[in-house]
């Protein structure tokens, strides 16, 4: 078969998935609720591509906002917006305007992290106990119904007090789960030839790893650090009962049954069957997790558990007005301490939440394929 057939297959092939991704593009634009979040989410992503030049950074820590010493002499108290600080200043005159632009990058930092890691953990996990069943969805499951038993928020703030400021990661014992996982594999999972390579590639780096490198890594961690972890070992139980919901829907399905039958791999069942037909629905549950992602991490900031003191982010600000808050007769004065940063928290939540509704809509396959 020559280059030109090949093309044209690759043509006629992609045709089906081209109207859809049209019809996509044709109902965002007609959706202005879509087209307003989506403007958001650009605004602000613009904000954290230009952050260097909106608000030129210390080059020993970007993330510090600075404080006007001048001013400090004179008033330890907030001052209202002027000229040199278009925002104002917070106490002991940390400068505002920095903060909130900087600040915009902890929050992409904060909600694509801690979503991402939390999507593939309850990716895989969903999909291993939904697709096995038995003894080994129990167990997975069971243990993801003890983490979503506890409130939320109480066990993050848990667990970033509990979490040491250095962390020593012991390669061996990582090297030791690494095995066991990809014997797992091996024991469970039908791999294709080319994933059997690579799972034995993993089983023998782990056997070197235990008897050749037995030391230990001093991993150190900061505030921010803490939180993320803590959010993410909070948040991921809730994709896991998704992505497992979906996929009990989908592997009984004929095409699923067929595939199988044609003696195609799990992983390759999975992989071109289950996965495209089950994860639209988890891309919408992390559009709209974001905002409540940076809306937690603001809140253990905003408890005295989160970022550090002198770092860019909204919930620290907004932490530093509580003073000001607790005095009626010096509220109004010094308004611009939690309105500004709220302002910014808002907008950056119901932007996602906005592209979120409008992406629920979008991808539902019952009105893609009309």
């Amino acid at each position: 078969m020559d280059l030109r057939s090949r093309l044209e297959e690759l043509r006629i092939s992609m045709k089906p998935r081209l109207k859809e991704y049209r019809f996509m593009l044709m109902r965002i634009r007609q959706n202005s609720l879509a087209l307003a979040g989506l403007m958001i989410i650009l605004a602000f992503v613009a904000i954290a591509v230009l952050s260097p030049v909106l608000a030129p950074p210390n080059p020993a820590d970007p993330f510090e906002i600075p404080r006007d010493m001048e001013i400090n002499i004179l008033t330890p108290n907030p001052t209202p917006p002027t000229i040199k600080h278009i925002f104002g200043t917070t106490d002991q005159q940390y400068d505002l305007y920095y903060a909130c632009i900087w600040g915009t990058i902890t929050a992409f930092r904060t909600g694509l992290t801690v979503v991402g890691i939390s999507l593939i953990i309850g990716l895989l996990v969903g999909t291993v106990a939904a697709y096995y069943g038995g003894l080994l969805d129990e167990v997975l499951m069971r243990f993801t119904d003890i983490i979503i038993a506890f409130p939320g928020l109480v066990l993050a703030m848990a667990l970033v007090i509990a979490f040491p400021a250095r962390v020593p990661i012991n390669v061996s014992m990582i090297a030791l789960v690494l095995f066991a996982l990809t014997s797992f594999l091996l024991l469970v999972v039908r791999p294709s030839k080319k994933l059997l390579l690579v799972v034995q590639g993993f089983l023998i780096l782990s056997i070197l790893s235990i008897f050749y490198f037995p030391f230990t890594l001093d991993l150190g961690l900061s505030r921010l650090d803490k939180v993320l972890i803590a959010i993410t070992l909070v948040g991921w139980p809730g994709y896991t009962r998704v992505i497992r919901g979906e996929v009990l829907r989908v592997k009984n399905e004929d095409y699923v049954e067929a595939s199988r039958a044609s003696g195609s791999t799990d992983f390759g069942v999975i992989l071109r069957h289950i996965w495209p037909n089950t994860v639209y629905p988890m891309l919408i549950v992390a559009t709209l997790d974001i905002g409540s992602i940076v809306l937690s991490a603001a809140a253990l900031s905003f408890l005295g558990i989160g970022a550090d003191v002198d770092y860019a982010d909204w919930g620290q600000i907004i932490q530093r007005s509580s003073p000001w808050i607790n005095r009626p007769t010096e509220l109004v004065a010094n308004f611009h301490t939690f309105i500004i940063p709220g302002i910014f928290i808002t907008l950056f939540v119901m932007g996602w939440n906005l592209l979120g509704d409008a992406l629920r809509d979008v991808l539902d396959p019952t009105l893609r394929r009309r």
